[in-house]
């Protein structure tokens, strides 16, 4: 999938659009923003998590809750 572009990628949960979505680098910053479709059987308290190692594989952040919502 092309971000900003064609083509989508989805499981049982949700769908994510290529377009809509994109990706940012400055410095050492990563701006990721996705343009996400939830289907009506994933409702009620979510969580989003994320981890980051470097390209050696040495440092790794561990899964890190990042935010939460309710799908009503």
């Amino acid at each position: 999938m092309v971000l900003d572009g064609t083509g989508s990628i989805q499981n049982s949960q949700c769908q994510i659009n290529g377009a809509g979505s994109s990706a940012t680098g400055r410095g050492d910053t990563l701006t990721l923003t996705l343009n996400v479709f939830f289907f009506e059987s994933f409702v009620g308290n979510q969580a989003v998590y994320s981890a980051a190692r470097d390209s050696g594989g040495n440092n790794n952040t561990g899964w890190q809750a990042l935010g939460t919502w309710s799908l009503q």
